[in-house]
């Protein structure tokens, strides 16, 4: 009699009352963990932000005053997002190496999330397959956004050009990048290009527009 009451007292389990105790618990402390989470969010978004803008910058000056001047935002899955610069440096010789390719700069962790609209509309999502990718540059002539690029231009090509009496051929797309957004947590904030002026305008947007 005794084994059967231990067996029993056994396979009781939870009482409803205990399941609802256990869930209340749960939903107060994830009630107090994500507003604490949005701050860190938010600056992980304020902080990939502003370092867009700077490469944007950087890359217009440069290529003011070089052949090329490219940077490039990618994805690395379950990493983050990194940017890249491609300067040419305007040496002589066949070597690629004369291309300077900076360090890759890590500017947001992978949770972040980082898209760009062309001007078609569509929008590319750095973290899906197939769009880890956007390289943008600079039009010397008119110092205005190029269309965006398919991939980096080599030295080898450059000079090839050069010594062909050619123009250097930019390996544009057919779309120009209007827009790129970065979201994390409860902030977004996008960077509005202008194609003509080669400008851009920063501004905070409602998460998902």
């Amino acid at each position: 009699m005794r084994d059967k009451k231990q067996q029993k007292d056994r396979n009781k389990g939870f009482t409803l009352i205990e399941v609802i105790i256990v869930v209340a618990i749960f939903a107060v402390l994830l009630g107090i963990l994500i507003p604490s989470l949005n701050p860190i969010l938010g600056f992980r978004v304020q902080r990939a932000s502003e370092a867009i803008g700077g490469a944007l910058d950087r890359t217009k000056t440069e290529a003011m005053n070089r052949l090329v001047a490219e940077v490039k935002l990618s994805y690395v899955a379950g990493d983050g997002y990194y940017i890249t610069y491609y300067l040419d440096r305007g040496k002589s010789g066949s070597s690629a190496e004369n291309i300077k390719v900076d360090q890759p700069d890590k500017m947001a962790p992978a949770k972040t999330q980082i898209s760009y609209t062309d001007d078609s509309g569509t929008v590319h999502h750095l973290w899906e397959s197939g769009e880890s990718v956007l390289i943008l540059t600079y039009d010397r002539a008119t110092g205005g956004f190029r269309k965006i690029q398919t991939e980096t231009i080599g030295q080898e090509d450059i000079l090839r050009q050069l010594e062909s009496g050619q123009d250097i051929a930019f390996h544009d797309s057919g779309h120009y990048c209007t827009k790129i957004t970065i979201s994390g947590g409860q902030k977004q904030r996008s960077l509005i290009l202008d194609k003509v002026t080669g400008g851009y305008k920063m501004v905070s947007e409602e998460p998902g527009k």
